[in-house]
């Protein structure tokens, strides 16, 4: 895929923090590497995660009430929403850029017209140079609640975009051969060249109790990407500064995480 296009998904527990609400030192990092690949020619889309989690602290809620009511995890979205998209905006436009908030479902990338509407929103937003900040419209679609904390959607994002690369920060960092917070022994996997049964029973469930997205859910965004010639890279908010640096070429992304070849 040969494209100027990069697609960056940030997690919940990448994003917020249990005692401010947003993590405002992460989105930071983030707009600052976003204005250091716009610099390089890329264009950036950025699907990011958490509103659910900072409507819960906003409101002085436990993490885990309501965890099995939609509607009311549709409000606490609703409410989150606000304050992430602000702190967005307000970091963002430090660094030179306005940023638009696009909201999405996973149906509306099925039908062929909000398809078609969701991508001429981005390119003209890109021919405005905003940053398109995208989430799951969680507060209209009840079923967008149950999907993997946006994994499949930033990759869905990615192909739409035609993207070169989807990013996705993590509170992992990397896939690694069984769970490093168990096992001090484990194995980071720098590359993987084809998701297989065996890359399968390395994923784990989320170690973080605010997001909903586990290693599965970014093995299936990166199966996704492999299958339209996307090269994908699972990494940790800590290596948000270092993906500037990188020149996304496979040497280099692998420094950073475990990177997933495009299929051709």
């Amino acid at each position: 895929m040969n494209s100027n296009t990069v697609v960056i998904k940030i997690g919940t527990a990448s994003i917020t923090d249990p005692k401010t609400g947003v993590d405002l030192e992460a989105i930071n990092n983030l707009a600052r590497a976003s204005a250091e690949l716009k610099s390089q020619g890329y264009r950036v889309i950025i699907v990011s995660s958490g509103a659910m989690s900072l409507g819960i602290k906003k409101l002085g809620l436990e993490s885990n009430s309501h965890s099995d009511n939609s509607s009311f995890k549709q409000a606490l979205t609703a409410v989150g929403q606000v304050d992430l998209v602000n702190a967005y905006e307000n970091i963002f436009k430090y660094y030179g850029y306005h940023v638009g908030q696009v909201l999405t479902t996973h149906q509306g990338l099925e039908d062929k017209s909000r398809y078609e509407s969701i991508y001429n929103t981005i390119e003209n937003l890109f021919e405005l140079d905003i940053i398109p900040i995208i989430n799951a419209n969680d507060p209209v679609t009840p079923s967008e609640i149950d999907y993997g904390d946006n994994d499949s959607l930033s990759a869905k994002i990615a192909v739409l975009a035609k993207a070169s690369h989807l990013i996705l920060i993590t509170d992992s960092g990397a896939l690694y051969d069984s769970d490093p917070s168990q096992n001090p022994e484990a194995q980071l996997i720098s590359k993987v060249s084809e998701i297989n049964n065996e890359i399968l029973a390395m994923a784990g469930t989320s170690s973080s109790n605010v997001g909903m997205g586990g290693m599965k859910s970014k093995i299936e965004a990166a199966q996704i990407c492999m299958d339209h010639g996307i090269r994908s890279l699972i990494t940790g908010k800590a290596k948000i500064l270092e993906l500037p640096e990188a020149s996304f070429e496979l040497s280099n992304l692998e420094k950073l995480g475990t990177l997933f070849s495009a299929n051709p």
